[in-house]
């Protein structure tokens, strides 16, 4: 073989070695990996409850430290604020309404609504939509929702409150 035929079967099975290799057991048991140092001062900060054991089960990161930080909380159970749209293919919370409304939408996460959740003709009047909400879930960094389009994923959402008008203007 000569050297060009060599370097690019090196690369091939480089790239094939991305796709092949085997999920680490944090990615197949749905636990988030160990974090470093610098990352459990960030997570003992922004714990939010804490079960009896004193183990963190809830974490309260900004919209942006999850985008930025995807490693970070994936498979973490979490609690932001941000603007939330339902509809059809587009079900998302993003970092402003001007974020929604210019489409800007790797400033969003994808939302999985709960179950009883009316998504496909739109919210009942009980349930937000299009203001700012309080929602908790789990973080998925690897579920970028509808076309890979969003910066990652909230599931099995088990908060979603509009926020207070008072606080939406402040």
């Amino acid at each position: 073989m000569d050297l060009e035929l060599r370097m690019r079967f090196a690369a091939f099975c480089t790239l094939l070695s991305v796709f092949v290799t085997p999920p680490s057991a944090a990615q197949i048991e749905g636990t988030p990996p160990t974090p470093s140092a610098s990352d459990s001062l960030l997570l003992a900060i922004r714990c939010e409850a804490r079960d009896g054991s004193r183990r963190c089960i809830l974490w309260g990161p900004s919209l942006l430290e999850l985008i930025a930080r995807p490693e970070l909380y994936d498979g973490r159970r979490v609690r932001v604020i941000g603007f939330i749209n339902f509809e059809l293919e587009g079900n998302a919370i993003f970092l402003s309404s001007e974020d929604w409304k210019h489409a800007v939408l790797r400033n969003g996460l994808w939302v999985d609504p709960p179950a009883a959740f009316k998504s496909d003709s739109g919210p009942t009047p009980k349930q937000p939509n299009r203001r700012y909400v309080i929602i908790e879930g789990t973080f998925n960094a690897r579920n970028t929702g509808h076309m890979g389009l969003f910066s990652g994923a909230i599931e099995r959402v088990t908060r979603l409150d509009s926020l207070p008008a008072a606080l939406e203007h402040h």
